[in-house]
C-alpha cells in the first residue's frame, strides 16, 4: 500500500469505527497490527484504539498519539480490526467488563470504493503485506 493509501484508510477507519484510546475499555475502536521487524524477531502485535486524525501524518503516526510512539507505513506488515472486541476496567474496586462491536462491513464497503486493498471475514477486517 502507499503511505496515501495507508492515511486514507485510518481516517475512514476512525470515521467509520469511532474515537480510538490506548486502552480498550475507553475506546470506541480497536485495532492491532505487527511490523515487518518485528515479524522477523519476536513477532509482537500492538494493539490500540485507531488515531486520531490530527494524528495521521503523510508517512507515519503521530508521536505520543493514541498509538503512543511514530509508526512508518511502510514498515506495517499485518493490520487486523477485529468485528468485536473485548474490554475490562476496575475503577473503585469494581470490575466492569463487555464487549463493543465494529462496523467492519462498512469499513470494508467504503475501503472497496476507495480503491483500498483489504480481506474482509466474519470476524476481522484485514490488511496483510507479507
Amino acid at each position: 500500500m502507499t503511505n496515501a493509501q495507508w492515511q486514507e484508510f485510518l481516517k475512514t477507519a476512525r470515521r467509520i469505527l469511532g474515537q480510538g484510546a490506548p486502552v480498550s475499555w475507553a475506546s470506541k475502536s480497536w485495532c492491532a497490527w505487527t511490523t515487518f521487524q518485528s515479524l522477523s524477531s519476536d513477532i509482537n502485535y500492538w494493539k490500540s484504539g485507531l488515531p486520531d486524525e490530527h494524528d495521521i501524518y503523510e508517512s507515519y503516526t503521530a508521536d505520543g498519539g493514541v498509538w503512543g510512539q511514530p509508526f512508518h507505513y511502510e514498515q506495517i506488515a499485518h493490520f487486523i480490526i477485529p468485528a468485536q472486541f473485548y474490554w475490562e476496567k476496575i475503577e473503585n474496586k469494581e470490575f466492569t467488563h463487555g464487549h463493543r462491536q465494529q462496523n467492519i462491513s462498512e469499513l470494508s464497503q467504503e475501503l472497496t470504493t476507495l480503491g483500498i486493498p483489504h480481506r474482509l471475514t466474519e470476524l476481522v477486517l484485514e490488511i496483510k503485506l507479507y
